[in-house]
């Protein structure tokens, strides 16, 4: 008895991890589900999923004073880029923001570019962000510190999803996925994509 009082509802993060885990199941054996477009702003102006047609796109939503899980991200992927030499000309990161209130397009350029210029950081307003989140089932909310100040933690899912040349979904990978790892999946894609 004791052990059904203690039982919690399963937390947002928990369900958007299910809902990726269900999103995987369902296209195995199957063709490949296509990926939500979206538009968002870049520090040069508008950016779409679909201007990247042509591309294996790597989408990540994270947010630039994120203390560990999106510098370690970056940090992957931009060390899985530069394996790829001149393969990763293929390849599009898009960074997309889970906290618009302190992460302009221009603050996201500057976070980006310190890991790799083959990266494009992505902002729009609260609305956009949850309609884009909302799309690829991620979920986000602040937690602790004052939000008055500007301090508090952005809690996400933080997946690393994987397009093709087509804008359909190839994979899903768990953010600390490492480098190795995340240059196999895109050299594997990229030589059998017939665009390339």
């Amino acid at each position: 008895m004791d052990n059904l009082l203690n039982f919690r509802r399963p937390t947002p993060l928990i369900t958007a991890f299910l809902s990726l885990l269900l999103l995987l199941l369902s296209s195995c054996g199957s063709e490949p589900r296509n990926a939500k477009d979206f538009t968002l702003q870049s520090s040069h102006g508008p950016v779409s999923l679909h201007d990247f047609k042509g591309k294996t796109v790597l989408l990540f939503f994270g947010y630039t004073h994120c203390p560990d899980i999106c510098p370690a991200a970056m940090n992957n992927v931009a060390m899985a880029l530069k394996s790829l030499g001149a393969l990763s000309e293929q390849v599009q990161v898009l960074f997309v923001t889970v906290d618009p209130d302190r992460d302009t397009a221009e603050h996201l350029a500057k976070y980006v570019a310190f890991f790799h210029p083959n990266i494009i950081g992505l902002t729009g307003t609260f609305e956009e962000i949850k309609q884009t989140t909302g799309a690829y089932d991620v979920e986000f909310f602040k937690q602790g510190g004052d939000e008055g100040s500007g301090r508090y933690e952005v809690i996400h899912t933080s997946m690393l999803f994987m397009i093709n040349s087509e804008g359909k979904f190839l994979d899903i990978m768990s953010h600390h996925t490492d480098p190795d790892d995340i240059a196999i999946a895109l050299r594997k894609w990229l030589n059998s994509d017939p665009a390339n």
